[in-house]
């Protein structure tokens, strides 16, 4: 038995209690015809009727309570179980579209784990396969939350160019790409790092750290490592225009660049990014790509090779989503020669562009 069902049957045992004690009180200063002498005012008051109603009702009480509680509780369920069941559909369509228009409700009634859990379930019933939406569910999840910043309206543009300081052709011959990148976020970082290293797994390290604007990896070749001023250099950096100072540090086998943003972490502000590096790219590598890092709405990229001695460049689009990605290439006597891509929807961490040159002497050398 609960509490409160104990409460409710001490309280109603008192009360016969009380209500049969009285009664008793009352039959008996009615036999007593002496007390009208001693209180003339009793005789107006019908003392053995109101005994008789007290002492009966306090037995009823007694009564009621010990055998129809039993039956009173079974019909009190059975009214429940009924207004349940023809209220059941109203009661649940209320309160899906109360969820489905007031999301932020789900937040006060449910925990986390019950969120993902409503979504894989979500996801299956649309999917028709469990396996399927758990594992997609997984993955998005774990590549949003492991960012800490949404990007929106990125626009990058590289310009490719023979490196002055190095063989035309052969081994050691390369591209000199200075990379430009603007968008807009809303900071939830007070630093910014640029790194470069020759080695695979700090490179890889690297691209997981959200602190870390871009990461670049730079195989040694021709006595150049990545902790070269030539290999990687960042050439400027501003939020909202203003230009910002950075610290270089460098170590054996890689180097770093590091930018104080000077801007609140966390601030609802919505600032504007901009900087621009310079990397090295070896041209019998015949590849560019570039990462996008965090979540982003929005891509534009320009990619110009005029003086290369390039005769085509190919793209290679590694965005995962349900809008087409756009490629046009400027017209065959524009300078520069220019292909660009657009892509208007959300790219993830592990999105990026790729671009794959054919060179005019390795054609040549074909025929």
């Amino acid at each position: 038995m609960s509490p409160l069902q104990r409460l409710y049957r001490t309280k109603l045992t008192l009360l016969a209690v009380i209500l049969t004690a009285l009664g008793v009180l009352l039959l008996v200063l009615g036999q007593h015809d002496d007390l009208v002498i001693v209180a003339p005012w009793l005789a107006w008051l019908p003392l053995s009727e109101l005994g008789s109603t007290l002492f009966g009702s306090g037995l009823i009480v007694v009564a009621f309570q010990y055998i129809d509680e039993r039956d009173a509780e079974e019909r009190a369920n059975e009214r429940l179980r009924k207004v349940l069941k023809e209220e059941a559909p109203a009661i649940r369509d209320a309160v899906i579209d109360g969820f489905a228009f007031a999301p932020d409700a789900l937040v006060d009634v449910a925990s986390p784990e019950t969120l993902d859990r409503v979504v894989r379930n979500t996801l299956a019933i649309q999917l028709g396969d469990q396996a399927l939406a758990h594992d997609l569910y997984s993955d998005l999840r774990h590549q949003v939350t492991a960012s800490t910043e949404r990007r929106q309206d990125m626009r990058v543009t590289v310009n490719l160019a023979p490196w002055p300081k190095g063989p035309a052709s052969g081994e050691g011959s390369m591209f000199v790409a200075t990379i430009r990148r603007e968008y807009r976020v809303t900071l939830t970082e007070a630093t910014r790092r640029f790194a470069c290293t020759s080695d695979p797994d700090e490179y890889r390290e690297s691209l997981l750290d959200p602190t870390n604007a871009e990461a670049w990896y730079f195989e040694p070749v021709a006595g150049i490592d990545a902790a070269s001023p030539d290999a990687f250099e960042l050439l400027q950096f501003t939020v909202d225009g203003r230009p910002r100072s950075t610290r270089r540090s460098k170590r054996s086998g890689g180097q770093s660049f590091t930018v104080t943003l000077d801007v609140e972490p966390g601030s609802p502000r919505e600032v504007e990014i901009t900087y621009t590096y310079r990397v090295l790219v070896q041209q019998h590598g015949h590849l560019l790509y570039l990462d996008f890092g965090a979540p982003c709405k929005g891509i534009d990229v320009d990619f110009s090779y005029g003086g290369c001695g390039i005769r085509h460049v190919n793209v290679l689009d590694f965005i995962a989503g349900s809008q087409p990605t756009r490629v046009s290439r400027s017209p065959a006597d524009a300078s520069p020669p220019t292909v660009s891509v657009r892509y208007d929807g959300w790219v993830f961490p592990k999105s990026g562009v790729a671009f794959s040159w054919v060179l005019e002497r390795e054609f040549g050398s074909l025929r």
